[in-house]
């Protein structure tokens, strides 16, 4: 049983979980979660603020066997449906070299948030020092935006450095992201996300994912619904 470190800041995810969420990944003993690093002089709530950051729409973690946090999350939490999806980001630069990893990502939600579970299966990303030196903890908080190139900039801007930014093309869908180096500060990392469907922004929320994952993984995208 691995245990989410205390993140929270006024604002807030509320969470409408009756349990706790436990095993393959996490612990969320409250129902509503700030956003508080790892020590009290990390506040992640007041390094959001300063980046004029949009509310928390994602939480991130790193997983050392994805399909037992999976069968976890989705048997005894009873968080599902769960998109399953074997992808190489292209291109990704990670602090300015090109890397090369495979990653297997799932996406879920429980209540409004939406829950990423990521394991890495090839090549280096920065991902690998959570399951090493941090296993369990919540690797990034995502944000969702519209428009991810004029925040990198004020991000930069303000001091902040860009880690690691990618693009995944998936029939059709494509998720713009990059992860701020916000560590240090925030005691965790943040994660920029831009969804769209070639050109056009795409809604990302609870009910659209239901709806994605009723047309089914051979229809959307090159994954696969664990329902």
């Amino acid at each position: 049983m691995m245990e989410v470190p205390s993140i929270l800041l006024k604002s807030v995810i509320t969470l409408p979980l009756p349990i706790d969420i436990a095993g393959g990944g996490i612990i969320l003993s409250r129902t509503e979660i700030n956003l508080r690093g790892r020590s009290a002089n990390m506040d992640a709530g007041a390094i959001a603020k300063r980046l004029r950051l949009p509310k928390v729409a994602q939480l991130g973690f790193v997983v050392a066997d994805m399909d037992k946090a999976i069968a976890w999350y989705k048997d005894t939490a009873g968080v599902r449906p769960w998109m399953l999806m074997d992808e190489r980001p292209e291109p990704c630069l990670e602090r300015g070299k090109e890397v090369h990893p495979v990653l297997r990502i799932a996406l879920a939600y429980s209540g409004p948030m939406q829950m990423e579970l990521i394991q890495v299966t090839e090549g280096e990303s920065f991902h690998l020092a959570r399951v090493k030196d941090s296993p369990g903890g919540v690797h990034h908080f995502g944000f969702l935006v519209g428009d991810l190139e004029r925040r990198l900039t004020a991000c930069r801007a303000m001091g902040v450095d860009v880690l690691q930014r990618g693009t995944i093309r998936d029939t059709g869908m494509v998720i713009d992201y990059a992860y701020l180096d916000t560590l240090s500060e925030a005691g965790t990392y943040f994660e920029l996300i831009r969804w769209r469907f070639g050109p056009l922004p795409m809604p990302v929320n609870s009910l659209s994912f239901r709806l994605l994952a009723r047309l089914g993984g051979s229809t959307v995208f090159k994954g696969r619904v664990i329902g």
